[in-house]
């Protein structure tokens, strides 16, 4: 792996979200809309239903958490896009640029950039709704990491089938995590749903993520079973992610499809 190579991916990168207002969109008005509405909400609930001070910040810690999931899934999968759209895969896999090197580009990359959202997601909570997640980060970062490594799965996987059969795929990058949510158990404890969903929830590295966190802002320590199992479960995944992309990218190439745009 060169450096050299991996700086030059970045680059690209980097120029593009300079010149497109969709990537900075996506990386600042989304996550500062996100956190403001939900806010507001807990706002609400917190005057009008009397909810408890521990739920409220459990959902807008679930909301500044799944952020950055979303976030660092959905530019893993539209950083390849870009290169789709703009016909220039051709360009990047007639180079010297190898696969290996074209991913470790974009996860740096995309995780400079979901940080940055999660930054602002953070300091609008804690300036506007007063909920400070500073000073649990450091309990927090082995679940983002978990979040990190599950995000960085599905990206390379929904990049994978777009690799493969093109634009007819193209809404995965968008809708994946949207399909993830509701059995992640982002804003409820897993009890909360049907015992018949516990085996698929469970199998979620964002499951388990997210009931570290509620248990870390409940004051009742660090789930070592929650962090281990969540890592245990990115390995399988990304295993499986990596295996698929390799897979489809050959199949693209013996196809002629990586100089084709539909």
């Amino acid at each position: 792996m060169r450096l050299h190579r991996l700086e030059a991916v970045i680059l690209r990168h980097l120029y593009e979200l300079r010149h497109n207002t969709n990537h900075l969109i996506n990386m600042v008005y989304f996550p500062v809309v996100n956190i403001v509405m939900w806010g507001f909400i807990t706002i609400y609930l917190t005057h009008h239903q009397g909810m408890q001070s521990g739920l409220i910040s459990s959902l807008l810690g679930g909301v500044v958490l799944w952020g950055f999931f979303y976030g660092f899934q959905r530019d893993i999968a539209q950083g390849f896009l870009d290169e789709f759209w703009s016909r220039n895969l051709i360009n990047l896999f007639g180079s010297p640029l190898s696969i290996a090197e074209y991913i470790s580009a974009l996860i740096l990359v995309n995780l400079i950039k979901a940080l940055i959202g999660l930054t602002l997601e953070s300091a609008i909570a804690l300036l506007c709704y007063n909920f400070n997640i500073f000073p649990l980060l450091i309990e927090f970062v082995p679940f983002i990491a978990v979040l990190m490594f599950f995000g960085l799965a599905g990206g390379v996987a929904v990049t994978s089938l777009i690799l493969r059969y093109k634009s007819k795929l193209e809404g995965l990058a968008w809708s994946i995590a949207g399909v993830l949510m509701p059995f992640s158990c982002v804003f409820y404890p897993l009890n909360t749903l049907p015992a018949l969903l516990h085996p698929l929830a469970l199998a979620l590295p964002t499951t388990h993520s997210f009931e570290g966190m509620r248990q870390v802002m409940a004051g009742r320590g660090f789930s070592m079973v929650d962090f281990q199992w969540g890592l245990i479960l990115d390995a399988v995944y990304i295993a499986v992610a990596m295996l698929l992309f390799h897979k489809m990218f050959e199949s693209a190439r013996s196809r002629g499809l990586l100089i084709k745009n539909e």
